[in-house]
């Protein structure tokens, strides 16, 4: 999945390409694209990949093809690794198509939570069939953790204000798992806790949305998941990715093989700190914040992390070729 050219010297304005984690799976968002055939390859891959590793679950061809397909919250009630599968596979198979079409390139991968492993996909430091193989791996060990009820809480707090609710209502159990923009910041935890966290936000006046997910990411209830996880990962080949990439757990690019293993794993206990991760990239000398997920989740957050900077988000509805160079064009002139 090698895209792009180096990162150019200084001065010259730089796109990274951001690759969300759960929120990327949408019914049918590739249905424009499935003739595409860098599209087609990725679906077939990771459909051929997760057959022959046992998998029984609706390919994801059809997933992300088929607008009448499951929703995400019923899809991940039913079968959480198709979930996770489709999720993978509509962000890389978005990506190759804006890779493509991208003017200027693509000079860096910035990865969102499970989104890491998509963005290590399109670094070319992972095969898809790698990524499928610790999706399933990753589906396994949740399943033997029998972990309580959990989840993720989305906010308009800032992270500050966030702590002080947390510290104030004693619930003990959640953690900040995300800082994703000045006021956006996400909880994790057990579920009773974080539906105490919820309605005490709601009761002073803040938003706040449980988003669809498995458990709680980014929190230390997955701390054996975790070490498992990277124990399989030890052995692991990664290659060296072209072009840089980044993750939302830190502010630089991650380069050694370690530091790109331990990226693979990281969404499970370590927790974000996406508005920092930008504010590096920015400094860096990157301009423009390229969004390879429907609902422009990423881009929103960047404009929000980032004020003046120009966001694209040309897969926020399912489009074809034509129409995403056209939106493409539009955001970046």
């Amino acid at each position: 999945m090698n895209h792009g050219p180096p990162a150019p010297a200084g001065g010259t304005p730089r796109t990274v390409l951001m690759c969300p984690g759960q929120g990327a799976y949408l019914p049918g968002a590739l249905r424009h694209l499935s003739g595409v055939p860098s599209v087609a390859r990725v679906l077939r891959r990771v459909d051929a990949h997760s057959t022959a590793l046992g998998g029984t679950g609706p390919p994801v061809g059809r997933l992300l093809t088929d607008p009448a397909a499951p929703d995400p919250d019923r899809l991940l009630r039913a079968d959480p690794l198709s979930f996770d599968l489709a999720t993978y596979a509509a962000v890389v198979a978005s990506a190759t198509v804006l890779l493509d079409l991208a003017r200027p390139p693509v000079h860096a991968v910035l990865g969102h939570s499970v989104g890491d492993l998509a963005a290590l996909t399109v670094a070319g430091a992972l095969t898809p069939e790698q990524a499928v193989r610790l999706l399933h791996l990753r589906d396994r060990l949740l399943r033997d953790a029998a972990l309580p009820a959990a989840g993720l809480l989305a906010t308009d707090m800032t992270a500050d204000r966030a702590a002080e609710l947390l510290r104030a209502e004693g619930l003990t159990k959640l953690r900040i798992a995300a800082r994703n923009a000045p006021a956006q910041t996400v909880l994790a935890g057990p579920a009773d806790q974080l539906a105490a966290a919820g309605r005490s936000a709601r009761e002073l006046g803040h938003r706040a949305t449980e988003l669809t997910s498995r458990t709680a990411y980014h929190h230390p209830l997955l701390a054996e998941v975790h070490r498992t996880f990277r124990r399989h990962l030890r052995t692991e080949p990664v290659a060296r990715p072209e072009p840089a990439v980044y993750t939302a757990t830190t502010h630089r690019a991650v380069r050694t093989p370690a530091g790109l293993r331990a990226m693979a794993a990281a969404h499970l206990t370590a927790p974000m700190a996406f508005d920092r991760t930008l504010r590096a990239l920015s400094r860096a000398g990157f301009t423009t914040y390229l969004d390879s997920g429907p609902r422009a989740l990423l881009s929103t957050l960047a404009r929000a992390g980032l004020p003046g900077c120009t966001t694209a988000a040309p897969s926020r509805t399912p489009a074809g070729v034509e129409r995403l160079r056209d939106r493409l064009a539009a955001a970046l002139e």
